[in-house]
């Protein structure tokens, strides 16, 4: 029978990593065997607590720190708790932890990050197995009154750190982004023939980033099949501008507003700056969102379009926390909380489908060092996205400065059309904003 196991982590930090793993192991155990996001008292029911460790999992969270009261219930119940290190995270020392999570820090890690996910997933899934019988035959045994114990730390012994290509000191991985689950989009509503919503209150977000392969002069569906992680390379300044087989259907640098830009969501949030830029900016928490469009521009883009587009902008972040903010592109939105969203998030980047009322996590975060960003200018955003010839698959693609960083074929109901423009969001626990300048922007129809 399988066991049940409980991811812990923290939203603002790990969440990414954590909807990827849990998909990973619903596929392996059963969906209503893998646990997260409930009451931590659930922890104590479990077979196995996964504690996510990021690059700051020690900052403080308050006395009422959800992460430490699941650790703490698995702890006092005799649950096998595995800490899982997240790019890189080092293990805290047991004079950092409180006392009641003194003994997370004897317990051998396993690790989890973009270089090698699969072969990642693949100790994981062999230590859960192992862990999962051996508390299994334990309770077994305590149903036959035979002396047994408890809570015992596995029999595997830590793995090797996963082997990760050197780079310069400039390319080193930053922490992964981070996106709280659920997010709920607080929607206006809306005057054109669309699915009209107030609140998406249950919408949750998937984050289908995967490092990128070679970069390519166009988007092509039938030959990215692959879904599996590559790794990003680097290309020419040129690549960050649509191929040359597209054709441009809009070109602004928001001198004019003839392009008519306007807010999707919430009234105000944007606006022309007089000085050749769009302003956007959303404050709230939990994944609040906002996309402008141009409504006035012709070839349809103003509307739902099932147009393949190549589209690049400029972006400079303005004001928010260090933490809780993603700035860059929305394709094919549904107006009611549907949406891939192409987006520089504090030191990552990241393609999101969200999904209203449900998600499934088909990929891990493409992180980004500090020196690939702009800081105090604008960085400059390409997305590429085009429906197979059959319908039944969407190719995605994130370019950041002329590399190309994430690359992605959807295959699990694909967005087929939608609106498209500027996107902001915010993704922290507490209310932050989230607010860009967007320059330059370019829409190209890919053809063929």
């Amino acid at each position: 029978m399988a066991g049940r196991i409980f991811v812990s982590y923290r939203r603002a930090e790990t969440a990414p990593q954590a909807g990827w793993l849990y998909d990973r192991l619903a596929e392996r155990f059963g969906r209503p065997q893998v646990i997260k996001d409930v009451a931590p008292a659930a922890a104590a029911s479990c077979d196995v607590l996964l504690a996510l460790i990021g690059p700051y999992w020690l900052t403080p969270a308050g006395p009422d720190d959800t992460v430490r009261l699941e650790i703490e219930s698995a702890l006092t119940h005799g649950v096998e708790v595995i800490p899982v290190l997240v790019d890189g995270a080092r293990m805290p020392a047991t004079g950092e932890l409180p006392p009641s999570l003194a003994g997370l820090a004897r317990r051998p890690p396993l690790g989890l990050g973009a270089a090698s996910p699969e072969l990642d997933v693949s100790r994981l899934m062999q230590a859960l197995g192992q862990s999962i019988a051996e508390r299994q035959a334990t309770q077994a045994g305590l149903a036959r009154n035979q002396p047994t114990v408890t809570g015992m730390a596995p029999s595997w012994t830590p793995p090797p750190a996963p082997s990760v290509p050197a780079q310069p000191a400039s390319a080193q991985p930053a922490p992964g982004p981070t996106k709280p689950m659920p997010p709920r989009r607080r929607l206006r509503p809306r005057t054109i023939a669309v699915v009209a919503c107030g609140v998406v209150a249950a919408a949750v977000v998937a984050f289908i980033a995967i490092p990128g392969a070679k970069p390519a002069s166009s988007a092509s569906a039938s030959s990215h099949h692959d879904s599996s992680p590559k790794t990003a390379s680097a290309s020419s300044p040129a690549a960050a501008a649509p191929a040359a087989s597209a054709k441009v259907l809009l070109a602004d640098d928001f001198s004019t507003d003839k392009a008519g830009w306007a807010d999707d969501y919430h009234q105000s949030a944007g606006a022309y700056t007089g000085t050749g830029a769009y302003r956007l900016s959303v404050t709230g928490a939990n994944g609040l969102a906002e996309l402008a469009r141009p409504a006035s521009a012709r070839h349809g883009l103003g509307d739902a379009t099932p147009l393949n587009l190549d589209v690049t902008v400029d972006v400079r972040k303005l004001s928010g926390a260090p933490q809780g903010y993603g700035l860059g592109l929305g394709l094919r939105s549904d107006g009611g909380g549907d949406v891939y969203a192409f987006l520089v998030m504090d030191h990552a980047v990241a393609i999101q489908k969200w999904v209203g009322g449900g998600a499934r996590v088909t990929g891990v975060p493409a992180p980004v060092s500090t020196s690939a960003l702009h800081t105090g200018a604008a960085d400059r955003l390409r997305a590429v996205c085009q429906t197979a010839a059959d319908g039944t698959s969407v190719h995605l693609e994130l370019w950041l400065n002329g590399t190309k960083m994430v690359d992605y074929t959807d295959r699990d109901h694909p967005y087929t059309k939608g609106y498209m423009g500027l996107y902001v969001e915010t993704i922290s626990d507490a209310s932050s904003t989230a607010a860009a300048e967007f320059d330059n922007f370019t829409a190209a129809q890919i053809r063929g």
